[in-house]
């Protein structure tokens, strides 16, 4: 299923982003507007792409990390882990989710 949940702590939710709509594929269930989630990382990736084009980035731009209040989101290649971000291993989560590592199913 999802490979890497065991190793990093503080994991909540995973959710797949496809055709502008949040899909939870793992984890609690949280009390969040997906649809109103869904415009915010869409306008997030909107301006990291041109912050990253400004800033004359060599590889492409693939996401974005940010806590809000205790709660760690992740956003990367059309995934998004929410996290306890206290608890979690940043270092971890982000190097797992670079590598493909999150999802090994699908």
């Amino acid at each position: 299923m999802i490979e890497m949940l065991d190793k990093v702590p503080g994991i909540i939710a995973v959710f797949r982003f496809r055709e502008g709509k949040l899909a939870k594929i793992y984890g609690q269930d949280i009390s969040m507007d997906l649809d109103k989630l869904s415009n915010i990382l869409v306008e997030n990736m909107r301006i990291g792409e041109t912050e990253a084009k400004e800033l004359k980035f060599l590889e492409p731009f693939r996401g974005f990390a940010m806590i809000l209040d205790d709660t760690g989101v992740v956003f990367v290649d059309d995934y998004l882990v929410i996290t306890d971000a206290k608890k979690t291993n940043w270092d971890l989560l982000v190097k797992s989710i670079l590598k493909g590592e999150v999802i090994r199913s699908g």
